[in-house]
């Protein structure tokens, strides 16, 4: 029984995961924020700490909305690793790049991103996240 909620709770952050990716390619900030508890707090790629979830939610919609940051960019995450750390605390790592193509070809990674989330009231929220370029190899 333990195994068949632990399979659960797997499968549910990876949805939460695919709806952050979708939302991101279409450009749908309620589908990006759709999983950000109230109280989370985000490092994103540049390393700006966002708190709250309204703070976090103006610079998702100003990063997609036409003519931000984001607009034109597209995504493609591989979920590495979910660890659940307790029944109500899930660990989740991404690898991320513009394109599926380029991580088929076995590009490394251009961002990474660690996901902390906790099940409260019996649906799971992101309450932490920690976005990381990835910088090139040097070539030597």
């Amino acid at each position: 029984m333990e195994s068949t909620h632990a399979d659960q709770d797997q499968a549910a952050v990876r949805s939460i995961l695919a709806d952050i990716e979708h939302g991101f390619n279409v450009n749908d900030p309620e589908l990006m924020m759709r999983h950000i508890a109230s109280d989370a707090l985000v490092a994103n790629a540049l390393g700006t700490v966002l708190r709250g979830r309204d703070e976090i939610d103006s610079a998702t919609r100003a990063g997609l909305a036409r003519g931000g940051a984001l607009h034109a960019a597209t995504a493609h995450y591989r979920l590495t690793d979910v660890t659940l750390l307790s029944a109500d605390i899930a660990v989740a790592h991404k690898n991320a790049w513009a394109t599926p193509s380029a991580a088929d070809a076995g590009e490394p990674p251009e961002m990474n991103a660690l996901y902390v989330l906790e099940r409260r009231d019996g649906r799971w929220w992101i309450i932490r996240r920690q976005n990381t370029l990835v910088q090139p190899a040097a070539v030597t």
